[in-house]
Order: structure tokens, then C-alpha cells, then sequence
């Protein structure tokens, strides 16, 4: 799928009714982080990616072998998109449209969007935002009643709203530079939500050691060099 700016190659299709989530970098990394974490704990496969001569020209090495810098993976019933560089403002409303156009394709049981919001009293709370109601009604995080939410979640949100699809964005506090606490308060939440088992504690270890590169020790988590930090 693609238009003039944006294009999106799948190497294998995913099944319909998955639960979409959107990983993507901001205040501590946290959404990406994240993301990573639950994609190398779980052995998730890469899908797909997504490309547009707008993004950054740059491609991640891992395992000595490039990689787009915008993924998408697949597990069960759970399909993650997770981006390592910040979507520019001026291809934020293109990137928006295309990948929501595909997601609304797969036809998904929901879509949560992983994010994370400046914090200075290292309280790591999280708020929710929704288009839907339900989750205002039934999600037992605090609200986010008034604010801003810049760059790509915003016009995410938007065409995700316009779509009629069902999802909401996760915020939580975050330090400024990559902060593995933060996204080990995300990863509690999402193992919870989509019933999946995911031990975040050596997240939490890396936060403590104040160490600001999220290397994860571990069977699971591929030891390459971090790009976090």
C-alpha cells in the first residue's frame, strides 16, 4: 500500500482481529522502548515495514543486517508497529492516514497507542486519551483532561477516530532521555491488557542503575547495541 509519500510493505499478512499496537518515539522513549521490549521478549516476527523518502535516510543495524527504521511485527492475536526515529511534522498527516488505512484493513479488535508524557516528580504515572468512551469508562487510568499531544499521535488519533476504529493512547510519565522505568510501566499495562506474559522487572533494574541506555539483560532481549542511549 502507498501513496506519494508513504508506503507500506508486508513480507506476510497477519490474521484479522488482532489487537494493533503503536510504538513511537517521544518523551523517554518510552513508547519505543517499550515496544522493543515485548517484540524480543515475546519473539515476535517481522511483518512488514514502512517507508517514505521523508523519514530520516537512515536504516538500523542489527545483527549486522539493516533494517527499516519504521517496522511492523506479529505474534498470536497481537500485531506492534514501532518506529526508532521521530516521524517528521511535515509527514506526520501522510504517515497518519496510510497506516491507519491499513490498519483499518486488518480489521482489529483494538489499537493502543504507546507514548510518553514530560514528568518531573518521577511519579511515572499514566494517563489515558480516547476517541471512544468505553475506554474513559472502563480503563482504570487517570485521564488526561486538558493538554497537547504533539507529533504523530495527534493526527494518529484523528484518522483513527474518523475510522470509527476502537483504541486509545497510553501515556506515562517520563524522564527526558530514554527512560526504561517509564516503559516498564508501560509494559505492565499492555501484558495486562492483551494477556500475555511479560516480566519488565529488568527494565525496572536498568532505571535503577540510572545506567540511561535500556539494555535489557536476558535470554530474550538481543544483547546489539543500543540505540536509546
Amino acid at each position: 500500500m502507498s501513496d506519494s509519500n508513504v508506503s507500506i510493505k508486508e513480507f506476510k499478512k497477519v490474521p484479522p482481529g488482532c489487537t494493533v499496537i503503536l510504538g513511537f518515539p517521544g518523551t523517554g522513549m518510552a513508547g519505543s522502548i517499550s515496544s522493543e521490549f515485548i517484540i524480543h521478549k515475546k519473539d515476535f516476527e517481522q511483518v512488514g515495514h514502512i517507508r517514505s523518502p521523508k523519514l530520516p535516510a537512515v536504516a538500523i543495524v542489527r545483527r549486522s543486517k539493516p533494517q527499516a527504521p519504521v517496522r511492523i511485527y506479529h505474534k498470536g492475536k497481537t500485531v506492534m508497529v514501532v518506529a526508532d526515529v521521530m516521524i517528521p511534522d511535515n509527514l506526520c498527516h501522510d504517515f497518519a492516514e496510510v497506516l491507519v488505512k491499513w490498519i483499518k484493513l486488518q480489521k482489529p479488535k483494538e489499537v493502543i497507542i504507546l507514548g510518553g508524557i514530560e514528568n518531573k516528580d518521577q511519579k511515572h504515572k499514566n494517563y489515558v486519551v480516547s476517541w471512544k468512551a468505553k475506554y474513559l469508562d472502563t480503563i482504570k487510568l487517570d485521564h488526561m483532561k486538558l493538554g497537547f499531544v504533539v507529533g504523530i499521535y495527534g493526527p494518529l488519533m484523528m484518522e483513527l477516530m474518523e475510522n470509527n476504529l476502537p483504541g486509545y493512547l497510553i501515556l506515562t510519565e517520563a524522564q527526558r532521555g530514554p527512560d526504561p522505568k517509564a516503559a516498564a510501566v508501560i509494559v505492565r499495562h499492555v501484558a495486562e491488557r492483551i494477556k500475555m506474559q511479560i516480566d519488565p522487572s529488568s527494565l525496572e533494574k536498568e532505571a535503577e542503575k540510572k545506567l540511561g541506555t535500556p539494555k535489557v539483560e536476558g535470554k530474550s532481549w538481543d544483547p546489539y547495541p543500543s540505540i536509546y542511549g
